[in-house]
């Protein structure tokens, strides 16, 4: 075999070498997508599991304040990202009990609209657009408390009233929601 063939044989080809630059250059852009959509899932569990306290906090406070309870009968109210007013107790339990209620309200829209963390003259703390919704049942005596915001992705829509209309349009793909529920006992006998 001639000296030219043998040093042929044994080194790589410009071809090869940009055939294997390729191919790593598009695995890393794979990778980079992969980090991205990462993030993004990330965000979303956080913002679910904020949302899920906000959520235990309302039925926490709820069914610590029973004297006044018919406060928390929010209706079609939604709390949180639009909501300016401060909410009032006028009935249901004593002055301190609807003073109490009024308070946790209050706290809590402020809170769904991110006050706890300010970036100059923005709250920037919390979820993304959240609203929070109270609704009461007075057949079977039950509190349903609602928490939605909006979401980075689309996804399947979300059966609620709250929040209506306000995440992606009238198909609401971009809402996320967490509900509970408070059965009310009937301390009364």
């Amino acid at each position: 075999m001639s000296r030219l063939a043998k040093t042929a044989t044994l080194g790589f080809t410009l071809i090869e070498v940009l055939v294997t630059m390729l191919i790593f250059a598009l695995g890393l852009l794979g990778c980079a997508a992969l980090q991205g959509r990462a993030q993004k899932s990330q965000q979303e569990a956080y913002q679910r599991v904020y949302a899920i306290n906000m959520l235990t906090i309302m039925l926490g406070n709820i069914s610590a304040n029973s004297d006044a309870r018919g406060c928390y009968q929010l209706g079609g109210t939604e709390l949180g990202v639009g909501y300016r007013k401060p909410y009032k107790c006028t009935s249901y339990g004593s002055a301190e009990a609807q003073q109490r209620a009024a308070d946790s309200v209050n706290q809590w829209s402020a809170l769904l609209q991110g006050v706890h963390t300010i970036n100059g003259e923005n709250n920037v703390g919390g979820l993304l657009n959240a609203r929070g919704c109270i609704e009461f049942d007075s057949a079977s005596s039950r509190y349903i408390v609602t928490v939605v915001w909006q979401g980075l992705t689309e996804a399947r829509a979300t059966d609620s009233s709250c929040g209506e209309g306000n995440y992606g349009g009238a198909s609401n793909r971009l809402r996320r929601l967490v509900s509970g529920t408070f059965y009310a006992p009937d301390l009364k006998g």
